[in-house]
């Protein structure tokens, strides 16, 4: 069974799936390697990609129980999830994220990368991750284009977990639905909207919004990855060892 499942239809949508619902879709070397594989298979004629994630949640962020007495593990989880954002900003088409269940650290962070972000009322979101010691610093670029620098802030400083009808209101969905399933199917039928558009001018429009808000600066990315994977330390370890050992 792949850890990610992904095929391209007839109109042109690339659908990529996490999947590994037993460990909640979460983030692991193996999960990166397969995600970017799904996307390395887009190509000329792909016009939308979709992305979902099997069973109860979209994604519950790192595998950190693979990171008890392993730190070299969690810095290179920082660094390629900076590396998969950046991935889903600059591919040259739209892409949609059906957020359903819970997006949670790492998982939310993925959501920032992505155009379109569809979730729902009961769904959960945020960054919880100060209390194992983690800065979530690498999601702050592509976090302060869709919240704002206000909003961004208070999210990501608070450590609050959101339910999706506040994640709306401050702009990190950009679809709301009333449940998980009504996400997923507005997801699909959105991806199918956008296949139907002329894609000339929709990458030419995702081009120039790279362009203009920064993310094709690579630096800006760069500077809060290596930071957040550099600052780990004791504390980091000490607090990953008491979440896992009680």
């Amino acid at each position: 069974m792949s850890i990610v499942n992904h095929h391209q239809t007839d109109s042109g949508i690339l659908h990529v799936k996490l999947n590994n619902p037993e460990m909640r879709n979460a983030l692991s070397i193996e999960m990166f390697d397969a995600i970017d594989e799904a996307i390395e298979q887009a190509n000329t004629q792909t016009k939308c990609m979709l992305l979902k994630g099997e069973g109860v949640v979209f994604c519950s962020g790192f595998d950190m129980k693979a990171c008890v007495g392993n730190l070299p593990l969690l810095e290179q989880y920082i660094l390629r999830l900076s590396s998969l954002i950046r991935s889903l900003r600059k591919l040259s088409v739209p892409v949609v994220v059906a957020a359903h269940g819970a997006s949670i650290a790492g998982g939310c962070a993925i959501l920032t990368g992505c155009d379109f972000v569809i979730g729902s009322k009961e769904a959960k979101y945020g960054y919880p991750v100060h209390r194992i010691g983690i800065s979530p610093a690498v999601t702050i670029p592509t976090l302060f284009q869709k919240l704002g620098e206000g909003r961004a802030r208070t999210l990501i400083l608070s450590g609050e977990i959101i339910d999706g009808s506040d994640a709306n209101a401050i702009g990190l969905l950009s679809h709301l639905e009333e449940t998980d399933e009504q996400a997923i199917i507005t997801a699909n039928e959105l991806a199918e909207a956008l296949a139907q558009k002329p894609a000339i001018a929709l990458q030419a429009t995702k081009r120039w919004l790279n362009e203009l808000d920064g993310s094709l600066d690579d630096e800006r990315f760069d500077k809060p990855a290596k930071q957040s994977s550099s600052a780990l330390g004791d504390e980091t370890e000490k607090m990953l060892n008491q979440l896992w050992n009680k």
